[in-house]
């Protein structure tokens, strides 16, 4: 992300403008292009779980977009997708011997557009929920959780309990906008406090920015990519240390594709030799590994 050191106030919000805006930089972790990404290594045995269409067509087509760093964000030439998840895709097509194709489709569009079949896989970061199960089955890579990212100094001393009144961001289609503020909302409604000011953006990118032109209080997110974004905020923001409702993540499939089975092995292949750790390490997000990778289907979960 693009956070060059500045010497004004100005300077430096028009930095942080950058960096939520998920433009890549020498400054973030290596926002390298596809040939310098950590490679998975070909499993002749995992590659023959890929169903039989997708094997003779010789790639994956997968949703996926850059707004949501460090998992998903532009590499250094502003048009090649980068990031953790990025790299975990591209390494599972090493795997299974595919070519991966992206397609920059909006996080909210991402399961229509798998339930459609216009795509043969989602990586979105998506939150795995009893909701979405009902649309599409998932394959787990992270585990992460929630917090809200505030100016440095927390001048208005929010916390996850004090949000009441108070102006809250959030991105379109995820859990923070579709279970966890209203939760938080009835709560402060039921205590005889003013109902959260939930305000609804299409990207994470979006709602972040919103923060920095103070039209939000703060942005809710998952705890690792808003503490990424405040360490390159030249001090201008902090993340609380609260980490809401830690969930498992995972990449999304039509139902009952047939390819979870092979993403799946190929994950926990790439766990066992190292590949998976590489790439979180590469990312600064190891703290959000998880140690096996599992299918999540509507009659598993």
């Amino acid at each position: 992300m693009n956070l060059p050191v500045r010497t004004t106030l100005a300077g430096a919000l028009v930095g942080v403008l950058t960096l939520l805006s998920a433009c890549a930089s020498s400054s973030s972790p290596s926002a390298a292009p596809p040939s310098e990404s950590v490679a998975g290594t070909y499993d002749e045995s995992i590659a023959a779980l890929v169903p039989a269409e997708i094997a003779e067509s010789g790639k994956i087509t997968v949703a996926a977009g850059p707004g949501y760093p460090p998992f998903y964000l532009l590499a250094d030439d502003q048009k090649t997708l980068a990031g953790a998840d990025i790299e975990q895709v591209r390494a599972i097509g090493d795997v299974l011997g595919l070519e991966i194709s992206f397609q920059d489709i909006k996080f909210d569009a991402m399961i229509p557009a798998l339930q459609t079949n216009r795509v043969n896989m989602a990586a979105g970061g998506f939150s795995i929920t009893p909701e979405r199960l009902k649309a599409v089955d998932f394959v787990s890579n992270f585990s992460g959780g929630t917090s809200l990212i505030v100016p440095v100094g927390n001048p208005l001393e929010l916390s996850l309990d004090t949000m009441c009144g108070r102006k809250i961001a959030v991105q379109k289609g995820t859990v923070y906008a579709d279970n966890y503020m209203p939760v938080f909302t009835e709560k402060c409604t039921a205590a005889g406090q003013d109902a959260i000011d939930v305000s609804v953006y299409p990207t994470a990118a979006d709602a972040a920015l919103a923060l920095t032109s103070g039209r939000a209080d703060a942005t809710m997110s998952d705890y690792g990519p808003l503490a990424y974004q405040a360490e390159r905020s030249n001090g201008q923001f902090e993340v609380l240390e609260a980490n809401y409702d830690p969930s498992t993540w995972g990449f999304a499939f039509p139902q009952g594709s047939g390819l979870e089975e092979a993403v799946a092995a190929a994950m926990n292949r790439m766990i066992e030799d190292g590949t998976y750790a590489e790439i979180l390490a590469r990312w600064e997000v190891q703290a959000g590994a998880i140690t096996t990778s599992e299918i999540h289907t509507d009659e598993t979960d």
